[in-house]
């Protein structure tokens, strides 16, 4: 889970920059932000394998946390946003909500198996 985590990681990162870039706003930089500690969680969970499990349920926090917020400003104003802005918010909730359900089934998984 932990190479599947920086997938998405790196994949917000480019759609954080490259709205960044064609926009020059610094909100277009959150995707960015969120795959930034996705990484973090991702390649310290490579590196300390005891502490995998734990770094896992950190990037959950992370995804969740990363799928509530473009929701949320979709649930406020969508309506208002510029086309730019719309496709950056849609683009982190689906990564966000995608990566949260594929660690889900993960930790079930796991459970299981133990």
């Amino acid at each position: 889970m932990p190479k599947v985590t920086l997938a998405f990681a790196v994949a917000l990162m480019l759609l954080g920059t490259s709205a960044f870039y064609i926009s020059s706003s610094r909100t277009a930089l959150l995707p960015a932000a969120a795959g930034l500690a996705l990484l973090a969680c991702g390649g310290l969970a490579i590196v300390f394998d005891s502490a995998r499990k734990h770094l896992m349920h950190v990037a959950a926090v992370v995804a969740l946390l990363g799928a509530l917020a473009p929701a949320a400003a979709l649930a406020i104003r969508a309506a208002k946003m510029s086309p730019l802005a719309l496709s950056v918010n849609v683009g982190m909730l689906v990564l966000c909500a995608t990566l949260l359900a594929l660690q889900i089934q993960a930790f079930k998984r796991a459970r299981a198996a133990a």
